[in-house]
């Protein structure tokens, strides 16, 4: 008798012990990991953001639609602008080709077959930018991003 008890007891133990582990389990389960990452500094309509090298807007009639900073870490920065223009995707593309071969860039990469949409790549030391051409309705809009490290 005194084992049948005992049995019982542990069975009773193990359960609230199974319970617990659920409970627990499911908790985690439902918490969502915090996702934090740097603030954008963004520059007022039309302006760009002061660390944003100017010389990377090509089109000197361009119109700058956003403009923004993200400081990653003490030694890494995204500076980041958009803007339209009324040059076509084509010229565009291959002002930014000369402006980064001229001025001693290397460009790691292309995306040049569909005439609404170009991109291309270009690092230099501590130095990666990001161009990003495409057709839009009333012009051609521009994505210029550069990292520095």
């Amino acid at each position: 008798m005194q084992n049948s008890k005992n049995v019982w007891v542990w069975v009773g133990v193990v359960v609230v012990v199974l319970i617990i582990i659920a409970w627990i389990w499911a908790a985690m389960m439902q918490k969502k990991p915090a996702v934090s990452g740097p603030t954008p500094t963004v520059a007022p309509q039309g302006q760009l953001v002061p660390q944003f090298p100017k010389e990377l807007i090509l089109d000197a009639n361009a119109s700058v639609n956003t403009s923004y900073a993200l400081n990653y870490a003490s030694s890494t920065n995204q500076y980041t602008a958009t803007y339209t223009s009324s040059s076509t995707v084509a010229s565009l593309f291959k002002s930014y080709q000369s402006y980064f071969t001229k001025n001693g860039w290397t460009i790691a990469g292309t995306l040049n077959s569909d005439p609404a949409y170009n991109a291309l790549s270009a690092t230099s030391t501590g130095n990666q930018v990001e161009v990003v051409i495409s057709k839009q309705q009333g012009g051609t809009q521009v994505t210029v991003t550069d990292v520095v490290q």
